[in-house]
């Protein structure tokens, strides 16, 4: 099936030539000697070099803009005057700090208005804004509880100078620091309260972005870090390029298209595209502009159907498309055989590899589909962000066994159609072989747990189909004894309707998990 993969590389090669050859305009670093590269041992490389790099092999056009230039580290000369000379230019300044100048050091904040008129930044404003600052607050232990109030305050600067106009700003989390136990655990903390910073100035219609540089630097310390145990080395800045270019690109290039092609139809305002994939197709519906990172949810084959039965499960998903999200329909196996797997595999792999998604994922299912969530997400813990999981069958002796199957010990209505085709699935000779299996999402739960994969259940408490206690509550009590974190949300219905009255706990969940996975 490698002509299918290839189909789909093509079409993507062909519709992303409309991102080709568009203008971002200027772009302005803002940082310390990471962001000037000076303390990398890369004399010929740099952040801003891998991401020129980058934005050039893609066909964008774009220039640098800043009040000095240090550290050219290969960047191309292109002329002599601040107007002419369009890579060289940046605000990135050894030992900085964010606000107020500490032990000779710069401080960012009260330096933004001589920055603002000196260099390229006198002629050339910025169109887009880089900012990755704080390494020395904590490294200094300076005002560190006051430590994310003063980067906000770095922000509103900004947003105050002269003729600013309404930039895309780019907030990005620091790297990592294993100088000591103190100063990691500061840096840990102070990323944490960078998503909410972001949050705040959104809630005023500014154009600001979430950027998590900490997380890939982190994963792969060893081989990103230099020995100084501060600084990122060559590969490192590769990284962090990698990463400014891909949220560029997703709120930026956005515009130009989803980089989707085949059958589009509309779903509630979003644009729906059927791809295919190495083992069948997907839906995959797109937010209007997507989210740094590409952030995406796991969705199987009862998800937007029309009817009161599966209406409220949608309205998590609309609000988390607003907010950048995309929402994929890949189905497993409907009754949670393993060999079902590889249809997600493949969409996982498609997704990640060509289309640029999140390698991990938010997966949420209603009733049977809960199956083929549990099978996948049990066999790739580590590629899961969360778990919302809505009147799901958890226990195949409840659902499809249920009543009609004697010895289940169910009270359940059961179906006896998806009993046969279960035992059909598996190869099960005889009811009593298939009861005694331990193939249910109840047996699944280990690696899950391990992971620390967090788990959300919305639950009718008079549901007669797939009965909680049942189902629900013996994966909670299992999960729990595993050392899971699970949540139930109870509501005073019957099997149907699925979702909850009120979507916001679930948006929190999946919303608050993203961070989480990323070490946020």
């Amino acid at each position: 099936m490698k002509w299918m993969k290839l189909v789909a590389v093509l079409c993507l090669a062909l519709t992303c030539r409309a991102e080709e050859g568009k203008d971002l305009g200027a772009i302005w670093f803002v940082g310390d000697s990471i962001t000037q590269s000076n303390a990398d041992g890369d004399p010929q490389g740099s952040p801003r070099k891998a991401l020129y790099d980058l934005l050039t092999a893609h066909g964008y056009q774009f220039s640098y803009t800043g009040h000095h230039v240090r550290n050219v580290d290969g960047l191309p000369e292109t002329g002599a005057t601040p107007a002419e000379n369009r890579y060289h230019y940046h605000s990135g300044i050894s030992g900085s700090v964010i606000d107020e100048p500490i032990r000779r050091r710069v401080g960012m904040t009260q330096s933004m208005s001589t920055f603002w008129t000196s260099g390229r930044l006198a002629e050339v404003k910025p169109d887009i804004i880089l900012i990755m600052l704080g390494t020395n607050d904590m490294g200094e232990r300076f005002d560190l509880p006051n430590a994310p109030k003063r980067l906000s305050a770095l922000v509103q600067t900004i947003y105050d100078l002269p003729d600013v106009g309404n930039p895309k700003i780019f907030l990005a989390t620091i790297p990592p620091s294993r100088r000591n136990e103190a100063e990691t655990a500061s840096v840990i903390e102070f990323n944490q309260a960078i998503p909410a910073i972001v949050e705040t100035f959104r809630a005023q219609g500014k154009a600001i972005y979430f950027v998590d540089q900490f997380t890939p630097l982190n994963e792969a310390y060893e081989t990103s870090m230099r020995p100084d145990n501060l600084h990122p080395n060559a590969a490192g800045n590769t990284t962090m390029a990698e990463q400014w270019y891909q949220a560029i690109v997703s709120v930026c290039g956005a515009k130009e298209g989803t980089g989707f092609s085949g059958n589009k139809t509309d779903f509630r305002g979003f644009d729906r595209f059927e791809i295919p994939t190495a083992e069948g197709r997907i839906s995959v519906v797109c937010p209007k502009q997507a989210a740094p990172g590409k952030p995406w949810l796991w969705r199987s084959i009862f998800w937007g159907m029309k009817g009161s039965a599966v209406e409220r499960f949608t309205r998590a998903d609309l609000q988390l498309l607003e907010q950048g999200f995309h929402v994929v329909v890949a189905p497993g196996d409907v009754s949670g055989h393993p060999r079902g797997n590889k249809k997600i595999d493949a969409a996982y792999e498609l997704l990640t590899e060509t289309y640029g998604f999140s390698k991990t994922v938010s997966m949420a299912s209603m009733s049977r589909e809960t199956l083929a969530l549990f099978r996948w997400a049990s066999a790739n813990p580590e590629k899961v962000e969360s778990i919302y999981v809505d009147n799901g069958v958890c226990n195949l002796n409840s659902w499809p066994g249920g009543k009609l199957v004697p010895g289940s010990g169910s009270k359940g209505s059961g179906s006896k159609k998806s009993w046969a085709l279960l035992k059909e699935t598996y190869g099960f000779a005889t009811d009593e072989e298939a009861l005694a299996a331990t193939v249910s999402p109840i047996d699944l739960l280990e690696p899950l747990a391990k992971a620390g994969v967090p788990i959300l259940m919305g639950c009718g408490t008079r549901d007669r189909t797939v009965p909680y206690e049942e189902n629900g509550a013996i994966l909670k009590e299992r999960y729990e004894e595993l050392g899971g974190a699970i949540e139930v949300v109870f509501e005073d219905k019957d099997h149907h309707p699925h979702g909850l009255a009120d979507p916001a706990p679930v948006v929190e969940f999946v919303k608050s998990n993203r961070l989480r996975k990323a070490g946020l």
